[in-house]
C-alpha cells in the first residue's frame, strides 16, 4: 500500500480508521476472550490452493498445489475516548511439487486512536510485513510476488477550527526492502520514503465539504546505478496540490473525490509534472448488498528498472453480498498501470498494465468454524514480453476462530 502523494496519505488514514473499527466487530461476532474492555480473538486458517503459474513466467507456466497454515490473533481495547487494535499472524506455505518455493510469512499491525470533545482526533498506525506471497493488487500490492520486508508508520491529527472549518495534519514513513537472489530472478529495488501533508475542509452544506490539500514527500531508492562516468542521485522529492469534495449524500452513500497536480524531481535528473487524483466511495445498496470504489495516482522510483521514475495509476471496485446470515460473498476487480517516464542509459520507457479479478465466499459452519473458497485471476501486459504473465489461483479452506 504505497503512499506517495497527499491522496494516498488520506487513503491510508481512512484505512487506519477502518483497522481500528473493523476488528471490534469481528471480535464481537466471534466473541473472543474478553477482559474488561479488552477483546482477544485467536484463529487458525488451514487452506489448500492450486496455482497455475508459481513462477509468474510468460513462457513455461509451472503449476503446483499449496498447503498453508496460518495462526494469528486479533485484539481490541476500548477506553474512554480512545482505542487500540492490533493483529499478528504467521503463515507457512508448503508446495507439493516445487518444495524450493516453501516459504514462511509473518506480519503484525497496531493502531491507536484518541479523540476529544474539544474537536480533535489523533490516529497512529504501524504495520510490518515479511512475505514472499500475498502481493495481489486487489489487496493494495504491486503484483510483484517476491521476497520482501516492509515497515510502515502512519499518523494523522485532525482538529475542528469551528462549526464550518477543519484541518488535518498527516505523516507517513515507509521502508521497503526486496530480498534478491540473482540466481533465480532479476533484481528488484526497494525504497525508503516519508510524506507530510495538510488538508483543509470547509463545510458547504450539512452533508458536503470542499477540500484543499497539499503534500511533500521524499524518497530514497535502492535502484540507482552509474551511467558511464555519471552517477545518478538516489533521492527524489515530490509535491502535490489537490482540491475536491467529500459528502455523505445519504445515510447509505459516502464519497470523497480530489484532483490536482503533482511534481516529482527524480534523482535531481528531471522535474516531472502530472495530473493526480484520489477517489473513495461507499454505497450500502441494501441491507444485503454493498459496493465500494477507490483509486489514486502517484510518482515513484521504479522497483524493477534502475535509474527510472515511474507513474502509477490505480483503480479498484468491490461488491459484497450477504444472501443469508451465515454466508458472505464478495467480488473484487482491480487495475494498476505503471508508466516509466524516460530512458536513462539502456533502460527503456516501458509501460506495464496489471488486471486482477477475485471472487470469494465465506460460510459459517458452526459457532467457531467457517469455510471459505475463492478464485483469483491476474494478468500483466508489458512492453517487455518477459514481464508478462497470466495466473489464476483457486483456494479452499477452513478457519477456526474464537
Amino acid at each position: 500500500m504505497v503512499t506517495r502523494t497527499i491522496s494516498c496519505v488520506f487513503l491510508s488514514i481512512c484505512f487506519l480508521f477502518v483497522s481500528v473499527v473493523c476488528p471490534v466487530s469481528l471480535a464481537q461476532d466471534s466473541r473472543g476472550f474478553k477482559y474488561n474492555n479488552l477483546t482477544v480473538s485467536p484463529y487458525v486458517n488451514l487452506d489448500y490452493s492450486y496455482d497455475s503459474n508459481v513462477d509468474y513466467d510468460s513462457g513455461s507456466e509451472n503449476s503446483d498445489e499449496v498447503l498453508s497454515i496460518t495462526p494469528g490473533v486479533d485484539l481490541t481495547y476500548r477506553g474512554n475516548e480512545w482505542g487500540l487494535s492490533g493483529s499478528a499472524w504467521y503463515s507457512h506455505d508448503h508446495y507439493m511439487t516445487y518444495d524450493e518455493l516453501n516459504a514462511d510469512r509473518y506480519g503484525e499491525t497496531l493502531s491507536f486512536y484518541r479523540e476529544s470533545a474539544k474537536g480533535w482526533r489523533l490516529l497512529v498506525g504501524q504495520t510490518y510485513l515479511n512475505s514472499s506471497q500475498n502481493d495481489s493488487i486487489i489487496d493494495g500490492g504491486r503484483g510483484l510476488y517476491r521476497d520482501r520486508e516492509q515497515f510502515t508508520l502512519t499518523g494523522a491529527l485532525s482538529y475542528e477550527l469551528g462549526e464550518r472549518m477543519g484541518v488535518t495534519l498527516s505523516g507517513m514513513y515507509s521502508d521497503l526492502d526486496y530480498i534478491n537472489d540473482d540466481n533465480k530472478y532479476g533484481t528488484l529495488y526497494g525504497n525508503q520514503q516519508w510524506t507530510a501533508g495538510l488538508q483543509l475542509s470547509r463545510k458547504l452544506t450539512e452533508k458536503s465539504n470542499v477540500l484543499l490539500s497539499g503534500s511533500y514527500n521524499e524518497q530514497t531508492s535502492d535502484g540507482t546505478r552509474m551511467v558511464g562516468t555519471r552517477s545518478v542521485g538516489d533521492t527524489s522529492t515530490g509535491y502535490s496540490v489537490m482540491a475536491g469534495v467529500s459528502s455523505r449524500a445519504t445515510k447509505r452513500i459516502t464519497y470523497s473525490m480530489m484532483t490536482g497536480l503533482e511534481w516529482f524531481n527524480y534523482g535531481d535528473e528531471d522535474l516531472l509534472m502530472g495530473w493526480a487524483y484520489s477517489l473513495n466511495a461507499n454505497w450500502t445498496i441494501t441491507k444485503k448488498l454493498a459496493a465500494s470504489v477507490s483509486g489514486s495516482s502517484h510518482y515513484q522510483p521504479s522497483e524493477s528498472t534502475a535509474n527510472q521514475a515511474m507513474r502509477v495509476y490505480m483503480l479498484s471496485t468491490g461488491l459484497t453480498y450477504r444472501p443469508m446470515r451465515k454466508l458472505m460473498t464478495r467480488l473484487d476487480v482491480a487495475y494498476r498501470r505503471e508508466e516509466n517516464e524516460y530512458e536513462v542509459g539502456v533502460a527503456g520507457a516501458s509501460t506495464d498494465d496489471v488486471f486482477s479479478v477475485r471472487t470469494r465466499a465465506d460460510y459459517e459452519l458452526m459457532r467457531y468454524v467457517s469455510m471459505y473458497g475463492g478464485l483469483e485471476y491476474e494478468t500483466r501486459f508489458s512492453d517487455y514480453e518477459d514481464d508478462e504473465f497470466d495466473r489464476y489461483r483457486a483456494t479452499l479452506g477452513l478457519q477456526f476462530r474464537y
